[in-house]
């Protein structure tokens, strides 16, 4: 008589029983290392120069007051004035607060829907830099119509391009 030592790997067929060969697959446990704490602080010296990570960046946080009926947004126009006033926005850029009936989707002539994140999250400035504008519409994209991490991405190239002192077209965003 034999016996089969139990394998906590599963093994299949080279062909499934769906018959699509890229659903084999193996399942082995995880290893878990324990990492002393030196061994983290030297990691992260090398990584970034220095022991502790850098602290979160401050924007200011939105009031939790009750939500304006009137208004479609949980944005104020209090808070604005505040994001304004903290990113130093120009008083020619003007902020509006869509009001029942209206769309993110859908701005009003002349204005553009830009989130709340865009500022906080990204640091977007105004006027929003040429290169920006012409790189969207050569992709027939609206500002609205990118995420944080994009919009992120197009300001990290931004930046970039004024430490390298280099100038930008569209085609200079073709791969992101």
């Amino acid at each position: 008589m034999t016996s089969r030592k139990r394998s906590s790997k599963k093994k299949t067929s080279p062909q499934s029983s769906s018959g699509n060969p890229c659903t084999n697959e193996e399942i082995v446990p995880k290893e878990e290392f324990e990492v002393e704490q030196e061994e983290k602080e030297a990691y992260w010296d090398a990584l970034c120069g220095s022991i502790t990570p850098p602290p979160e960046v401050f924007y200011p946080t939105r009031p939790a007051t009750q939500l304006d009926p009137t208004l479609s947004s949980r944005t104020s126009p209090a808070y604005l004035k505040t994001l304004r006033e903290f990113y130093r926005v120009s008083s020619g850029v003007v902020f509006r607060v869509l009001v029942r009936g209206e769309s993110a989707e859908d701005p009003p002539e002349g204005f553009f829907t830009c989130y709340e994140a865009f500022l906080t999250r990204c640091r977007m400035w105004f006027p929003i830099h040429e290169a920006i504008v012409r790189a969207l519409d050569r992709f027939e994209l609206s500002i609205s119509q990118l995420n944080v991490a994009a919009l992120q991405n197009f300001l990290g190239v931004l930046i970039l391009s004024y430490e390298l002192v280099m100038d930008l077209s569209p085609d200079d965003f073709e791969g992101l």
